[in-house]
C-alpha cells in the first residue's frame, strides 16, 4: 500500500511557482529501499549488541556506526526499569537533528511489568522532547525480533514521507526569504539614478564653463595679435626708414606702394591668426583692409628753402670771386670774370638748395610714414577688436543655444527617468507584498 506525499492547494501553488523542481506532488514508496540504516544505542548490558547483529543479518536494515548516517536511531533497553538520564543523553543528537527514533525493550519475557515500564518510557520521551513524543517502544520477546524490524522500516518511510514535503518547503522558505532581503536590501535603479545625478550635473553642456574658456581663449588671442600688431608696425616703420635714407628723389614717390605692399602682408597675418582664434574660416566681412594713401603729399616750401638758396649763392658767390681772382691780373680777361662769378654762385647755390630739399623730402616721407603706420595700427587694433568681439557673441550665442537644446533634453530625459524608477519601487512593493504573502502561506501550513 502506498502513501501519497499531498500539500494544501494554496502551499502547492506556492511551492510550484518558487521551487518548479522540487516536484512537491511525487508519491513516496511505502517501504524504504534495502539499505535502511540503523544505529543502535544503549546502556551496557542491554542486549544491544544482539539487536545490531539482528539488523546486519536482516535483509531490508543493516546497523550504521554514525548517527549522521542513520535513518532512525534504536535506543535498546531493558524491561528491569524505566529510562533514565543516561538514556536520554544518548538521544540528544536525534533530538536535534530530527533524526527519528525507535526504543527496543528487551527482557520482557523475563519481567511480567514490562507494560508499566513501556507506558512511563512513553511519558517520560515525550516530557523530555516534543520530537519523541511519537516514539515507539517496541518490546522484543524470542521470536518476535521482525516486528521490531516492521516498526524501525516503518519509521524510516514516514520520516521520508514527512521529511520530503517539509524538506522542500522549507527549502522554498529559504528562497523567498532571500528574495526579500534581496528586495530590501537592494536599491531599484542604480543606474537609472546614476544617469540621472549626471544629466543633473551636466544639463546645461558646462555652458557657464564653456562660456569662461572662450572669452580666456579670446582674451588670449587679443593679447597676442596685439603684441603681432606693435611688432608689425616697428618693423615696417623701421625698415621703411632706413629705405628713404637710401632712395633718391625719385624713389621716394614709391614710398606709399612699398608701404602698402607691407600692410596688406601683415593684415593677411593677422587675418589668419584671428581665424585660427576664433576657429572659424576667415574675418572678411568685419572690417575693411587698412589702405595708405595712394600718394606721398607734397612738402610745403617755407622760409628754410629761400635763406638756403640765398646761402647758396653767397656762397658761389664767394666761390666765384676765389676762382675769377687769377683772371684779373690779365687785363684782357678780366671782362670775364663776373660772368664766371656769377655761373658759380648760381651752381653753387642750385647744388646746395637741391641737397637741402632732398633731405627734407626724407624727414618729410619718414614723418609721413610714422604718421601713416600710426593709422594702420589703430586700424589693425580696431579690426581685431571687432573680430574677436563678434566671434565672442557668435560664439557665446552658439553655446547658448546649444545649451538650451541640450538642457530641454536632459530634462526630458530625467522626466523619463523619474518615471521609470517610480514604476520600479512600485514593482519592488508589489513584489515584496507578494513575498511576504507567499511566506505567509508557508508559515501557516507548516
Amino acid at each position: 500500500m502506498n502513501s501519497v506525499s499531498v500539500l494544501p492547494d494554496s502551499v502547492l501553488r506556492v511551492v510550484q511557482r518558487w521551487n518548479p523542481a522540487s516536484d512537491p506532488g511525487r508519491r513516496v514508496a511505502a517501504e524504504t529501499s534495502s539499505g535502511t540504516r540503523i544505529y543502535v544505542v544503549g546502556p551496557p548490558r542491554c542486549g544491544r549488541e544482539d539487536v545490531a547483529q539482528m539488523f546486519d543479518a536482516s535483509d531490508d536494515c543493516s546497523s550504521v556506526t554514525r548517527e549522521v548516517d542513520a535513518d532512525v536511531v534504536l535506543l535498546v533497553v531493558d524491561a528491569a526499569s524505566v529510562i533514565g538520564r543516561e538514556d536520554l543523553l544518548l538521544l540528544g543528537d536525534a533530538a536535534a537533528s530530527g533524526t527519528p527514533v525507535v526504543v527496543a525493550l528487551t527482557r520482557v519475557d523475563v519481567y511480567r511489568d514490562w507494560q508499566v515500564v513501556r507506558r512511563r518510557d512513553a511519558e517520560i520521551l515525550a516530557s523530555h522532547c516534543t520530537a519523541f513524543a511519537q516514539a515507539p517502544v517496541v518490546p522484543i520477546a524470542p521470536g518476535q525480533e521482525q516486528s521490531l524490524v516492521a516498526v524501525v522500516s516503518r519509521a524510516a518511510r514516514e520520516r521520508e514521507a514527512g521529511g520530503s514535503d517539509s524538506g522542500v518547503i522549507a527549502q522554498t522558505r529559504r528562497m523567498i526569504e532571500m528574495e526579500i532581503r534581496n528586495l530590501r536590501d537592494g536599491v531599484p535603479g542604480a543606474e537609472l539614478r546614476a544617469e540621472r545625478s549626471q544629466l543633473l550635473a551636466d544639463r546645461d553642456g558646462r555652458r557657464g564653463e564653456r562660456l569662461v574658456q572662450v572669452r580666456s581663449r579670446l582674451q588670449r588671442a587679443r593679447g597676442d595679435l596685439s603684441q603681432q600688431i606693435a611688432e608689425a608696425t616697428r618693423a615696417t616703420v623701421a625698415g621703411a626708414r632706413a629705405w628713404v635714407d637710401t632712395a633718391s628723389r625719385a624713389e621716394l614717390g614709391s614710398v606709399p606702394t612699398r608701404l602698402q605692399h607691407e600692410v596688406d602682408h601683415h593684415t593677411r597675418v593677422f587675418d589668419a591668426a584671428m581665424a585660427a582664434a576664433v576657429e572659424s574660416a576667415g574675418t572678411n566681412g568685419y572690417m575693411p583692409s587698412p589702405q595708405i594713401p595712394e600718394g606721398l603729399p607734397g612738402r610745403q616750401r617755407g622760409n628754410e628753402d629761400r635763406v638756403t638758396i640765398l646761402v647758396g649763392a653767397s656762397a658761389g658767390l664767394g666761390l666765384g670771386r676765389i676762382a675769377v681772382t687769377p683772371l684779373e691780373m690779365i687785363p684782357a680777361l678780366e671782362f670775364a670774370s663776373i660772368p664766371v662769378t656769377l655761373i658759380l654762385g648760381g651752381a653753387a647755390a642750385w647744388w646746395l638748395a637741391r641737397t637741402r630739399g632732398l633731405t627734407a623730402d626724407r624727414a618729410h616721407s619718414r614723418s609721413w610714414i610714422v604718421e601713416s603706420m600710426s593709422a594702420v595700427r589703430a586700424q589693425w587694433e580696431q579690426r581685431v577688436q571687432s573680430v574677436l568681439l563678434e566671434a565672442e557673441a557668435d560664439l557665446g550665442a552658439a553655446i547658448m543655444a546649444e545649451s538650451r537644446e541640450q538642457l530641454a533634453s536632459a530634462q526630458a530625459r530625467i522626466v523619463e527617468i523619474d518615471g521609470e524608477l517610480r514604476e520600479l519601487a512600485a514593482a519592488r512593493s508589489g513584489q515584496l507584498a507578494s513575498c511576504e504573502r507567499d511566506l505567509a502561506v508557508l508559515n501557516t501550513a507548516y
